[in-house]
Order: C-alpha cells, then sequence, then structure tokens
C-alpha cells in the first residue's frame, strides 16, 4: 500500500486513501486525497498543476456575487448594517444573512487595515466600504484584473504569496482550503499581521457530520479545488507551528453542508443538477444545521487567531454560532 505522508503534522502511518471526483463543472475527473490518521486532515495527493481551468471565471460561483450599486441601494444598505450594528436587526435578516461574520467583522474599527484573501469578485468587501470601513483590501489571483472601487476598495489580481502589507484584520473565507503549502501560508499571514491584529479563518471541516455521512461524496470537498479539509485538531496544530493562539471557534454551517448542497445533486456524469426540495424540508434542513452548530458537529467552522503574543481580539472571547 502506498504510503502518504500528512503535510500538517507530518504523521506518514495509517493514513486512509481515497478517490475524489469533480463535481462542479462535470469534468470527469477523479483526485487521489487521503485522511491522516494522527490529525484528521483531509488533504489531496497532489494539486494539479494547471488549476487555470477548475476556476473558470465564466463559471466559478465567486466571481458572479457582485450587484449593481447605485446612491439609493447603498443609502439602504448603510441603513440595514447601521440597524444591525445597533442588535436592531439580526443577522438573518434577509440582506444581512448573505454575509459571513457580521458579529465579529462589526467590532473591527471603521479605519482598521483590512486584507481579505481569496475575496473573488470582492462583494462582502466593496459592501464592507459601503458600510463605513475606509482601508479595505482584496486579493485573488483568478480575478480577470486589479480594480478600485468608488468607495476605495482595491480588488487586486494577486496571490497571498505575491503580497505584502501590513494589516490589523485578515479574512479568510472559504480560501484557506484552496492553498497549498500552509506551513508557509501561516508564516506569510505572520507577516502580514499586525502584532495586536487577528486572523479570522472560514472553512469546511473534515471532523463535522456532513462529511461523517457524505464522505468521498461530500460536495464540499469540491476536488481538486480544496487542497484541505482541516478538523480543528489540524488547524490547531498548523497555526500553533506557525506561531498563532487559537481565541474563538463557532461553527456556522448552512442547510447546504446538511443535505448535500441541498437543492443540488449530483448526475452520473458528475455535474450539478438541480433536485426541488419542498418548503418543509428546507425548514427541516436549517434546523438541523442550526442544531449542528451549537453541537459544534457542523460542516464549516469559524476560527479566529491572534499572534501568541497578542492581547484578545475583542469579541473573540465569547463563542457564537451567528453566521
Amino acid at each position: 500500500m502506498e504510503s502518504f505522508k500528512c503535510k500538517i503534522c507530518g504523521n506518514a502511518e495509517n493514513n486512509t486513501p481515497l478517490k475524489v471526483r469533480e463535481m462542479m463543472f462535470g469534468l470527469h475527473e477523479e483526485f487521489p486525497y487521503f485522511r491522516c490518521a494522527d490529525c484528521g486532515c483531509l488533504q489531496i495527493v497532489e494539486p494539479p498543476k494547471d488549476m487555470g481551468k477548475y476556476y473558470d471565471a465564466g463559471k466559478y460561483y465567486s466571481y458572479h456575487m457582485q450587484v449593481k450599486t447605485s446612491k439609493a441601494r447603498d443609502w439602504l444598505h448603510r441603513l440595514l448594517f447601521f440597524l444591525f450594528k445597533c442588535r436592531l436587526l439580526p443577522a438573518n435578516f434577509r440582506y444581512l444573512r448573505s454575509f459571513p461574520a457580521l458579529d465579529v467583522i462589526r467590532k473591527v474599527k471603521k479605519r482598521a487595515a483590512i486584507l481579505d484573501i481569496g475575496c473573488g469578485d470582492g462583494r462582502l468587501i466593496q459592501d464592507m466600504g459601503v458600510w463605513g470601513w475606509k482601508n479595505l483590501t482584496g486579493i485573488d489571483p483568478f480575478v480577470e484584473k486589479d480594480t478600485v472601487s468608488p468607495y476605495g476598495v482595491k480588488v487586486l489580481k494577486q496571490s497571498v504569496f505575491e503580497h505584502s502589507g501590513q494589516y490589523d484584520f485578515i479574512m479568510m473565507h472559504h480560501s484557506l482550503e484552496h492553498l497549498d503549502n500552509q506551513h508557509e501560508v501561516f508564516r506569510l499571514l505572520s507577516r502580514l499581521l499586525k502584532p495586536d491584529g487577528a486572523l479570522l479563518i472560514r472553512i469546511p471541516v473534515a471532523d463535522g457530520y456532513p462529511y461523517r455521512r457524505y464522505g468521498a461524496s461530500w460536495f464540499a470537498i469540491d476536488a481538486p479545488r480544496h487542497y484541505y479539509l482541516h478538523t480543528t485538531q489540524s488547524i490547531f496544530a498548523l497555526a500553533q507551528a506557525n506561531g498563532f493562539c487559537l481565541k474563538n471557534v463557532a461553527y456556522d454551517s448552512s442547510l447546504y453542508e446538511c443535505f448535500n448542497c441541498s437543492r443540488k445533486t449530483y448526475s452520473q456524469k458528475g455535474a450539478y443538477k438541480d433536485k426541488p426540495v419542498s418548503k418543509k424540508r428546507i425548514k427541516f434542513l436549517k434546523k438541523q444545521a442550526k442544531a449542528l452548530n451549537e453541537m459544534h458537529d457542523g460542516g464549516c467552522a469559524r476560527y479566529i487567531f491572534t499572534k501568541t503574543y497578542s492581547n484578545d481580539f475583542d469579541g473573540a472571547k465569547k463563542q457564537t454560532t451567528e453566521s
């Protein structure tokens, strides 16, 4: 049996191999992964040399999230966020619920230097510009070109390995799993983060109920785009080895993880196809996702890190499952 060495903890004993199919574009390809017997991290054996075709800008969802802006829209959205920040609107309000981790983001100072790594077309940080943040930068190697929004929000065609600067707050919303050489990534994050800054990472995880239920067919593995699906144990070990301290863990699965992408299932050809789901079923799945999050057994988790010698990030002490 071929031996695989975990790139996170170094374990090479009793690791479990599995094949995972590309499911988003129906490319009829399978990729070898393995699960570490020690830290539990699920990881691709060898990433494809050319990843461009797996991030087709015409098809990949994160490059099609922008909405047209207007003065009236911006005023309304600024008002809605203000009401949320004053705790007069819940995070699951129709407009707000599409934005992740707002309970953490709202505590970041408006003049803080903020970096969003793997920002896609930059919808979150561009809305943060509308909400009043003044120093926002996003990077993504697969965007078409550098852009600057009317609010001064920069979206740069760069990878984390090409970027430089110093930031008070760094966000990685479902982007860490897309990066190889994770120890090097965390060393770069340490250089980019100011001594008293905070790092927010949101990722799918391989130690929750959805992975146990669906295994290699779980859509969140998203081969080959996702190189790693961490467990809390593996990401803690990775961060600690590179000078970070874990301050908070919260789970933020949605109904999609509970139904393996809910309204979407996989055809025999491997591509997504629509499958109607009743309103009653959707209501049940939302309740299930909430219960899994509360039990820390969901398919997606949110971690807040600081440098080991820094003060606690405001708002990171108290666990919350707000999405």
